[in-house]
């Protein structure tokens, strides 16, 4: 399979995904209200069971990231954030050891990205949202350079 298709396949299943989450997801609450302490949630999302499969996934949640922020959906952030840093964990089991503490200190950035997109998400804070997530991207990138098959 293409690397494209699959990652066609992976986007539409996580739009199809997101489509229906949100819609029950906030219930009862007005958009943009703070979802209270989401530090320690953890987004269910299934993790591939390769390096490559699981990068391309990251990359699906982080389009999803980008287009929440840019449709000012703060709201929605955390779902993505924790998702990203979810699914960045699993890599730390998947890289030889000589790799694993540079990758383990790229993680751990990840997941405080992911709370401080959270914190900001819900504050509201549109810049310091669109600043958290620009931290991430350099990250991620990072990450990528760090795991990738060569």
């Amino acid at each position: 399979m293409s690397k494209y298709l699959l990652h066609t396949v992976v986007t539409v299943s996580v739009g199809l995904a997101l489509i229906a989450f949100p819609a029950w997801a906030d219930e009862g609450q007005a958009p943009g209200a703070p979802h209270g302490d989401h530090g320690n949630v953890s987004v269910k999302a299934d993790v591939p069971d390769d390096i490559k499969e699981i990068l391309i996934t990251i990359d699906a949640k982080q389009i999803e990231l980008h287009k929440a922020v840019s449709e000012k959906r703060l709201s929605d952030v955390h779902q993505f954030a924790f998702a990203i840093r979810d699914l960045a964990k699993p890599l730390l089991d998947k890289v030889s050891t000589d790799k694993r503490a540079k990758v383990e200190g790229t993680v751990n950035n990840i997941a405080k990205l992911a709370t401080d997109l959270d914190t900001s998400g819900d504050a509201g804070d549109q810049a310091k949202t669109e600043a958290n997530m620009k931290k991430l991207d350099g990250t991620l990138k990072l990450l990528e350079a760090q795991v990738a098959p060569k």
